[in-house]
């Protein structure tokens, strides 16, 4: 069970598809009878059927247990920054202590297993991904012929349908707004735009 507090929560079930959709790489964690199963594969978020889309090494001990249909969990974390209390105005006081700010999601759910032709289109939407925005973007099809047919039989492909979602926006949403405006600062200076843009968001609004 994730450890959060109610302040902590997301906004809407979008931000954390939003998320999956940047971050891509996270964990999969499969306890089992010998121990527990850890790899790091990449995830895609299919939003219209509520359930993450992944693969991972045929050879890994882990496609076993996906095979197998353990209950699993799906960890991804986003946009960490160390906030140092030196960056807090010094009047009256900077007598915070510093913290960590992040975002991170654990996805609960019982992986099923893919066809080799739906493992295939989740590569080809994985690499499009991936590949978006790029000056000369490539595509699957540049492996050649049989490139892909050739790789396909150690790759195991499956999906993790939703059962259950913990979050943990943890954004300066319990400290003090003056502060957190100040580091939103130095995190723009820093070039984390996009934690500070969050932070912004997510901080409270009244002043004290």
């Amino acid at each position: 069970m994730l450890y959060t507090k109610p302040y902590f929560d997301p906004h809407d079930a979008a931000e954390i598809h939003d998320l999956v959709d940047r971050v891509v790489l996270g964990t999969l964690i499969t306890p089992h009878e010998g121990g527990v199963a850890i790899s790091h594969p990449v995830f895609m978020m299919d939003r219209a059927r509520n359930c993450l889309v992944s693969h991972v090494a045929a050879n890994n001990t882990h496609a076993d247990l996906i095979r197998n249909g353990l209950p699993s969990v799906a960890v991804l974390m986003d946009r960490g920054s160390y906030i140092s209390s030196s960056w807090y105005p010094a009047a009256p006081a900077r007598d915070s202590a510093p913290t960590w700010n992040f975002m991170v999601v654990h996805i609960h759910g019982t992986p099923v297993l893919m066809s080799q032709a739906q493992t295939a289109r989740h590569l080809h939407d994985l690499v499009r991904h991936m590949e978006e925005g790029r000056e000369d973007p490539w595509q699957l099809g540049e492996l050649g012929a049989g490139g892909l047919e050739r790789r396909l039989p150690n790759i195991v492909g499956y999906e993790l349908p939703i059962a259950r979602v913990e979050a943990r926006f943890k954004l300066g949403q319990d400290e003090r707004r003056r502060d957190m405006v100040a580091a939103e600062r130095r995190l723009r200076e820093a070039g984390k735009d996009g934690l500070a843009e969050i932070m912004s968001r997510y901080c409270p609004v009244e002043a004290e």
